[in-house]
């Protein structure tokens, strides 16, 4: 099974999608010129229907991916793990590099994610707790210094490379 989709999964995820696609628009397209969605709530929109086959769609297309993903990289690293190793490595790294971001976040609010909490929760959606706001100072300080890690590696590999 590998084999085969090693092979021609590239074709078949995009004959997949293509059909979802046309299936999708030969459903929506005919009915989409019967409303006039400018003038429409957004209650009513969302009891339209339409795009629901497209939307599920893509949602389970999603799902399956993930899955995918996960399962053949299981899969590659138990059939090949002495050249897995440095793949794992880099994960640990960057699992250690988000741990040490979300202990240092103080999970208060602050600049524009202060705005954000505040608009969510005049929303009536609820509040963002002490533990989600750590997560996201966590996320962001890790991004950021991916960020630079990448473009120092940029600069550093280019001026490597006018030396060579």
């Amino acid at each position: 099974m590998y084999k085969f989709l090693n092979k021609h999964g590239q074709t078949l995820a995009f004959g997949l999608g293509l059909l979802i696609t046309i299936v999708f628009m030969a459903g929506a397209f005919p009915t989409a010129g019967e409303f006039d969605f400018e003038s429409m709530s957004d209650e009513e929109i969302s009891k339209i229907g339409i795009f629901d086959f497209g939307l599920k769609a893509a949602v389970g297309l999603a799902i399956i991916t993930a899955i995918a993903l996960v399962l053949f990289g299981i899969y590659h690293i138990a059939t090949d793990l002495k050249g897995s190793v440095k793949g794992l490595i880099g994960i640990a790294a960057l699992g250690g590099l988000f741990f040490i971001a979300y202990s240092m976040a103080e999970g208060v609010p602050t600049g524009s994610i202060a705005g954000a909490v505040e608009k969510f929760a005049a929303s009536g959606n609820g509040q963002i707790s002490e533990a989600n706001l750590k997560f996201i100072g966590g996320g962001i300080t890790t991004t950021v210094i991916l960020i630079m890690v990448a473009a120092a590696s940029f600069v550093i590999a280019e001026v490597v490379n006018f030396f060579r």
